[in-house]
This record gives structure tokens, C-alpha cells and sequence, in this order.
């Protein structure tokens, strides 16, 4: 069942993912409230529907997450869908993660969803609504070269398994994209390698749409890579020769840097 005539939240919406269900969302008569750091990629977006509402926001900063929760009270007061898609990554060997850096990481990967989550429910308590979050396919299968990220999402993913645990959980989804072909590997490095495989950014949207309309708890948008895992528990060959593949990709890579 599409999404229509809905409230729409969706942060990290200047690119990628973001950008995308922005696109795909626009339309049908969804009202979206769409937020990035990046304000010209912002201003791009209401040319698509003049129900699209921007905010630019710093979601690595702290307390950030109620600004937006201060801007659905003050014009729409209630929200039927909040995708926390907003993220960042980081590429290289373990040593080299400063702690500044992980500690923004931490923030908008982890602790913005969860302070989202806690503002919600309070909010929404007469209207329901569904929080997406954006995590990854290394919440499960960690890459080499994304020691920082990969504990960030599976630090998400495991906050939301516990709080299913609790018996409350029913309102979350969580996402488990594999790479997607955006900016995301620009952004968390110069010329780094693509992790294998990658999924166009439509196909991976159009697969969170469908499983959001359906209410699903957890969506795979990669067929291939839940195969994969399911495969790897009765015969667990394909993590370590994934990890030998990668884990040459990050070895070439730091040569290369060396020699610039």
C-alpha cells in the first residue's frame, strides 16, 4: 500500500538514502519535513512538491534532535512516519579513528535515533507513528576499514533489539542496507574502495518503502546479503573469505596512501 497523506520527518535528506525517499515520497499528498546539515542540497528539494519543508541541522551536535521536535510541535503536531536516516562513516584502519571524530559518529549514529525514539513515543502517544532508522548491513557483518561505524550500527541495532526484548518495539524498523551507490564512500574517504556488493540507491528505497507499508520490523533491502547470512549459519565459510576480500581492499588502499 503506498504511503500517502501522511507527515513525513526525514533526516539526512540532502543525499543519498535520504535524498531518495524524499523523491520517492514527494507527491501523493505526504507532507515532509526534510533535514540535513547541508542547507544547498536542501534548497533543491522543494522543487519536487510544495509540500516538501526544510530544516538544517547538526545532528552530531547534542540536544539537536529537539529543535526538530520543537518544528513538528509549532506547525504539524503530530508525525506518522521519522526516518532517522541521517549518518556518517569513516574509512581506514582502527588506529586511525581520532576521538572526535568517533564521538560525532556516536552522536548522530547512535544516540540522535535513540533520543529521537524518546521524544516520540511520549508525543505520539493518541497518533501512531512508525520511527526508521538507518542502520546497516555491518551491524551484523562488521567491514575492515569501518571499525568506528560498524560498532556505531551495532550499537543502534542492539539499543532496538532490547527494547523489543521489553516487549516495546512494535513502532520501530530498522534497515539493514548493504553499500549503496551515493556519496557515502566520498564522504567517509578519499578514493576508498567500495565494499562488495552495491545496490543503486532507488532499488534500496523502494525496498524500505515496501517494507514500511507493510510495518516490518526489520528490512533487508539485499536479498542476496540475508541469503547470505542465513547460509553462513549452517556453513560459515562466506564471512571470513568476505573479511579476506575486504580486508585486502583496505591493505591496497593504505599503501596507496602511503605513496601519495
Amino acid at each position: 500500500m503506498p504511503i500517502s497523506n501522511k507527515h513525513i520527518v526525514i533526516t539526512g535528506a540532502a543525499s543519498g538514502i535520504g535524498k531518495e525517499l524524499v523523491l520517492q515520497l514527494a507527491g501523493s499528498g505526504n507532507k515532509i519535513l526534510a533535514i540535513d546539515i547541508n542547507q544547498e542540497g536542501l534548497e533543491i528539494l522543494p522543487k519536487s512538491s510544495s509540500q516538501i519543508q526544510t530544516l538544517t541541522l547538526d545532528l552530531t551536535k547534542r540536544d539537536s534532535v529537539s529543535v526538530i521536535f520543537d518544528w513538528i510541535e509549532l506547525n504539524w503536531k503530530t508525525v506518522d512516519y521519522f526516518f532517522a536516516n541521517a549518518g556518517f562513516a569513516k574509512f581506514g584502519t582502527w588506529e586511525e579513528t581520532d576521538q572526535q571524530t568517533f564521538a560525532k559518529m556516536l552522536q548522530i549514529n547512535v544516540l540522535s535515533p535513540i533520543e529521537t525514539a524518546k521524544i516520540l513515543k511520549p508525543m505520539q502517544v493518541h497518533h501512531p507513528c512508525r520511527l526508521v532508522v538507518t542502520a546497516s548491513a555491518m551491524s551484523y557483518w562488521p567491514v575492515p576499514g569501518y571499525a568506528a561505524y560498524a560498532a556505531t550500527k551495532a550499537a543502534i541495532h542492539h539499543f532496538v533489539e532490547t527494547v523489543k526484548s521489553e516487549g516495546d518495539g512494535n513502532w520501530i524498523t530498522l534497515v539493514y542496507p548493504i553499500a549503496t551507490e551515493t556519496d557515502f564512500f566520498k564522504s567517509a574517504g578519499k578514493e576508498i574502495p567500495k565494499a562488495f556488493p552495491v545496490q543503486s540507491v532507488q532499488t534500496v528505497v523502494r525496498h524500505i518503502l515496501q517494507g514500511v507499508s507493510k510495518r516490518k520490523k526489520k528490512i533487508y533491502p539485499s536479498r542476496l546479503f540475508k541469503a547470505t547470512m542465513l547460509i553462513n549459519r549452517i556453513l560459515p565459510v562466506f564471512k571470513p573469505l568476505y573479511f579476506l576480500l575486504e580486508r585486502k581492499k583496505l591493505k591496497n588502499w593504505m599503501e596507496r596512501k602511503k605513496d601519495r
